[in-house]
C-alpha cells in the first residue's frame, strides 16, 4: 500500500559555546641628572654648593588586568548503544500484530483493506513522521514487525521469542489483543511494554509496562463500586461473577469477589477455560455458567470473560427470558470496544459495562465531538490513508471496514485511537529520557509526565505518576445499541444513538473517578 508521510515537529539542536577572556600589562620608568656647579668672581672663593640630590628612578611594578577564568561547559553527551535494541542512531521497537491472513486461510471473512500489512503501517506512518522531523534526540525509529495467529494461541510463544530472544528490540506496542500470558512472557524477558488494553496489576508492578486503561483488578473493584452506588447491587444479594483462567482475568475475578463481599454480599464464581484456544468450547461453558447462576439463586451476574467467549451466555440468558440481569466489566481484552461490539450477537444488545473506553456517543445528546488531540490523530489517519480506504475516516465505523448506510453513503474504517495514544506517550517518554535512553529511564520519564492526552479513553484525561504506570482516571458505564445498515441517519447524526450503522457503545452514566 502507498503510505504519506509529512513533518510533525521542529526538532531543537542544542550547541555548546566556550568563551575565555586575558588581560594585558606594561612597565614605565622616571629619572633625573646633577645640577653643575656655578662659580662668581669674587675677593672670597665662591662657596661651592652641595651637588644637588639626584632622584632615584621609579620603577612601578607590572599590574596585570583582572582576568576572568575561562567559562566552559561539559562536552556534549554523545549517543552510545545505550540499551537492546538502541544504535547511536536508531531505536528498534516491536510492533506486534495479529496475522490476519492466517485467518483468512481458515475461512473467516475479512475486510479487503484489514490486512496484517495495514495494521503494521498504523504505526509505521507516526514512525515516519518523527523520523521525517529528526526523530528524537537524533535518533531514528525502526519498526519491526512482530506477528501471531488469533486462531493458535502458541504462536504467541513464538513472538514472544522473537521480541526477547532472537531480536535485539528496545521495546514492544500493541493496541489489542496479546494475551496475559503472552505479556508475562515478554516481561520475563525483560521487554519494555506499552499495551492499549487490560493488564494485570502484577504486570503493571514489573516497572516495565504501560498502559492506558486501569488494570483489570482496579476495573473489577471500582465496577463494582459503581453498581453499588448506582443501586444495581446492594447488601445481601448473592452476585455471580464469571471469569476465565487467563492469569490477568482471573486476578479480576478475584478483585470483584473482594469487592463484592466487602459490600456485604456473597458471590458465586465460575471459571470459563480460554486458554486451550478452543472457543466454541468457551461459548459452550459460558452458556452453562446461566443454569449454574439460576440454580445459586445469583440476582445479578458479572461478566468479566473475553466478548468472543459471551455469545454463549447471550443466548442462554436470552433462552431463559432474559430474567437474570447482568453487567459486563472491562476486564479483557476488547471486551468493551466499538470493535467488540460490532461483532456481539444480536441476543447481547441491550448489555450494559462499566469501562474506561468510550463509544463516542452520549444517550440523548447525540455523537460527542472529538477533543483537539483526538481531532489531531484522526487528521494525521486520513493524511495517512484516506487514499487507501477510499474516503476520511468515519466515527464508530470498525477497524479496516467500510460500511454502506440506508441511503447509500459510503463510510470508512475509523481512525486507530490507542495506536495514536500509545505512539505520542512513547515519542514522549523517550524524547525525556535524554541522549542515552534505557529502558528504566524512558519508564521513569512516562511515570514523570503527569497529565496526558487520551483519544477514545477516560474522557480524554489521563495521568501518570509514581506507582501508577496507567493512564485512565476514569470510568463510565456504556450500553449496548443496535444499528445496522438499515437503520435511517437521524437528526442528531446518529444511526438509531450510535455513531455508524452498526452495534455500539452508548454511555448512559457520567465518568467517575477511579479511586486510588
Amino acid at each position: 500500500m502507498t503510505r504519506r508521510s509529512g513533518v510533525v515537529a521542529a526538532v531543537a539542536a542544542l550547541s555548546m559555546i566556550a568563551a575565555a577572556c586575558g588581560g594585558s600589562g606594561g612597565s614605565s620608568s622616571d629619572g633625573g641628572g646633577e645640577t653643575p656647579a656655578v662659580t662668581t668672581p669674587a675677593a672670597e672663593p665662591a662657596a661651592t654648593p652641595a651637588p644637588a640630590p639626584t632622584e632615584a628612578p621609579v620603577v612601578t611594578e607590572a599590574t596585570p588586568e583582572a582576568t576572568e577564568p575561562p567559562v566552559t561547559e561539559p562536552p556534549a553527551e554523545e549517543p552510545t548503544a545505550s540499551d537492546v535494541g538502541i544504535t547511536p542512531d536508531t531505536i528498534k521497537i516491536g510492533v506486534m500484530v495479529s496475522d490476519l491472513e492466517a485467518v483468512r486461510k481458515a475461512g473467516i471473512s475479512i475486510p479487503e483493506t484489514l490486512t496484517t500489512e495495514h495494521l503494521f503501517d498504523r504505526w509505521g506512518v507516526i514512525f515516519e513522521k518523527i523520523n521525517d522531523a529528526g526523530g528524537i534526540n537524533g535518533r531514528t525509529i525502526e519498526g519491526v514487525q512482530l506477528t501471531w495467529d488469533p486462531l493458535n494461541p502458541a504462536t504467541q510463544d513464538d513472538m514472544c521469542a522473537e521480541a526477547t530472544v532472537n531480536q535485539e528490540i528496545f521495546a514492544v506496542v500493541n493496541g489489542t489483543g496479546v494475551n496475559g500470558t503472552t505479556w508475562d512472557c515478554l516481561l520475563d524477558g525483560g521487554q519494555l511494554g506499552f499495551y492499549g488494553d487490560v493488564l494485570s496489576t502484577r504486570q503493571l508492578d514489573t516497572g516495565q509496562i504501560i498502559s492506558l486503561v486501569p488494570p483489570a483488578e482496579v476495573t473489577a473493584g471500582a465496577g463494582v463500586g459503581g453498581l453499588v452506588a448506582s443501586g444495581a447491587l446492594k447488601a445481601g444479594d448473592k452476585v455471580g461473577i464469571m471469569h476465565s483462567n487467563d492469569p490477568t482475568n482471573k486476578a479480576a475475578g478475584e478483585a470483584a469477589k473482594a469487592a463484592v463481599e466487602a459490600a456485604g454480599m456473597t458471590a458465586e464464581m465460575v471459571e470459563i477455560n480460554t486458554l486451550a484456544g478452543d472457543n466454541a468450547a468457551s461459548n459452550q461453558e459460558t452458556g452453562a455458567a446461566v443454569g449454574t447462576f439460576s440454580a445459586a439463586g445469583v440476582s445479578h451476574a458479572l461478566v468479566l470473560t473475553p466478548f468472543i467467549a459471551n455469545n454463549g451466555f447471550w443466548s442462554a440468558v436470552a433462552a431463559d427470558g432474559n430474567t437474570l440481569p447482568f453487567t459486563l466489566l472491562d476486564t479483557a481484552s476488547s471486551q468493551c470496544a466499538a470493535f467488540g461490539a460490532s461483532r456481539a450477537a444480536a441476543e447481547a444488545v441491550g448489555s450494559t459495562c462499566v469501562a474506561a473506553s468510550d463509544g463516542g456517543v452520549i444517550a440523548g445528546q447525540g455523537l460527542r465531538a472529538d477533543t483537539e488531540f483526538e481531532a489531531a490523530c484522526r487528521a494525521a489517519a486520513d493524511e495517512a490513508f484516506e487514499a487507501y480506504y477510499g474516503g476520511k475516516s468515519s466515527p464508530g465505523v470498525p477497524a479496516g471496514q467500510k460500511l454502506v448506510d440506508s441511503e447509500g453513503t459510503e463510510l470508512y474504517s475509523d481512525y486507530a485511537p490507542q495506536e495514536c495514544t500509545l505512539a505520542n506517550i512513547v515519542a514522549m517518554g523517550l524524547t525525556n529520557a535524554g541522549i542515552n535512553p534505557t529502558r528504566a529511564s524512558v519508564y521513569e520519564a512516562i511515570l514523570g509526565l503527569g497529565e496526558v492526552p487520551l483519544a477514545s479513553v477516560s474522557n480524554g484525561e489521563g495521568m501518570f505518576a509514581d506507582g501508577k504506570p496507567y493512564a485512565a482516571t476514569k470510568l463510565h458505564t456504556m450500553v449496548l445499541t443496535n444499528a445496522d445498515d438499515k437503520t435511517p441517519k437521524g437528526a442528531d447524526g446518529t444511526y438509531g444513538g450510535c455513531p455508524a450503522p452498526v452495534k455500539c457503545w452508548v454511555a448512559t452514566s457520567d465518568w467517575f473517578a477511579i479511586e486510588s
